[in-house]
């Protein structure tokens, strides 16, 4: 019998749009010079002493030129504005970019290639004073209007990835946020796993597609869990619920004592999570199982919220803290446009765990202020 903490269909196809636009929105190169970090929320500590997440709605202290009109306008074409992470960036770069004192818009593209190239076109047409920009189709198609952009003046700042000839960019560690996934699936391994470790098996679940954004997460992971237990993984490429689901009982068809999961994303663990719980329904015993991802999705925040969901076999995601990249969607643009030296915004990953159920649920809070 499978859980009925599943995923709705209509759930299950948000949380794959979901997916691959996070993970687009983690790429960037780890070693830029000129590198500052803005204050980001620090990783979890197992005794719930981490301050709850940061309540981006909350209004701050609004700056103004000297005769109280705007300082200018930011826009923002994120390219895939439909899709279930958008309102949780958007909303607090909103409300940071006005708290700063600048006029925020967004494109509206869509999932339209086409369209973000017109919605960018019409941010010079309308002499904005920077764009944010992830390329939705690739840096190709947009070259020649930001180079127009740059042509008139305007701050041009990557985000996910630098951009030809831009100001600046804000980028995700993503091998950092790998190794300390793989980290915490290691701890778990060494100290709490049940299971029979001469016979352990485990898989991953990659998607190569979107390039060194994607292999710089599930690398990390394959070497570090490769080295400490000698056990080369089962692999699948699953970014989505229902890929995960079905690479996963494949598997367990393979390896019925199958006893980690781990995703690039979580919306693929999800999957994994749904077969797994079955089988603990049939009598598994759940300390013999971890299942595990990447992102910060925010169902599977909620089930680290509710102590690992059934059996709580959901035991570590490797979270994007939504809410700062948003902020720093407003911040890079604005300190550039004051005249301020930075030009690579590194942002960190946060490991969240069943150790923490009231951190998991300050973010789930924070997020659902933004998408309810």
């Amino acid at each position: 019998m499978r859980s009925a903490k599943h995923l709705s269909r209509a759930r299950k196809a948000t949380a794959a749009l979901f997916a691959v636009t996070v993970i687009l929105s983690g790429c960037g190169s780890d070693d830029n010079a000129n590198t500052t970090s803005p204050p980001a929320t620090q990783p979890a500590a197992s005794d719930s002493t981490q301050p709850a997440a940061s309540d981006s709605t909350q209004p701050a202290p609004v700056e103004t030129t000297a005769d109280g009109g705007s300082k200018g306008v930011i826009a923002f074409s994120y390219g895939n504005e439909s899709a279930g992470i958008y309102p949780i960036v958007a909303g607090p770069a909103k409300i940071q970019a006005e708290a700063r004192g600048y006029d925020f818009i967004e494109g509206a593209a869509n999932g339209d290639c086409d369209q973000q190239v017109k919605d960018i076109e019409n941010f010079v047409v309308q002499q904005v004073d920077a764009i944010v920009v992830l390329p939705l189709c690739g840096i190709e198609p947009l070259e020649p209007v930001l180079a127009d952009a740059k042509a008139a003046g305007i701050k041009v700042v990557g985000y996910s990835t630098e951009v030809p000839g831009g100001d600046g960019a804000i980028v995700y560690k993503n091998v950092e946020g790998a190794e300390a996934t793989a980290a915490e699936a290691i701890r778990w391994f060494n100290e709490d796993y049940t299971g029979d470790k001469s016979t352990f098996a485990w898989a991953l679940f990659t998607y190569d597609q979107c390039g060194k954004a994607c292999t710089d997460r599930t690398d990390p992971i394959r070497a570090a869990i490769l080295a400490a237990t000698g056990v080369a993984p089962l692999e699948a490429e699953s970014v989505d619920e229902t890929s995960g689901l079905e690479a996963t009982e494949t598997f367990l068809q393979q390896k019925p004592d199958l006893a980690m999961v781990i995703g690039i994303n979580d919306a693929g663990a999800l999957g994994a999570y749904q077969a797994l719980t079955a089988a603990v329904a049939d009598g598994r015993d759940p300390n013999s199982i971890f299942v595990g991802g990447m992102d910060g999705q925010i169902e599977a925040l909620e089930l680290i919220a509710d102590g690992g969901g059934d059996g709580g076999i959901y035991r570590a995601s490797g979270a994007l803290i939504l809410d700062d990249l948003g902020r720093a969607v407003a911040d890079l643009p604005a300190d550039l446009l004051e005249g301020k030296k930075v030009s690579i915004l590194e942002l960190p990953y946060e490991v969240i765990t069943p150790n923490d159920t009231a951190r998991a649920a300050a973010i789930v809070l924070t997020y659902k202020k933004f998408t309810s």
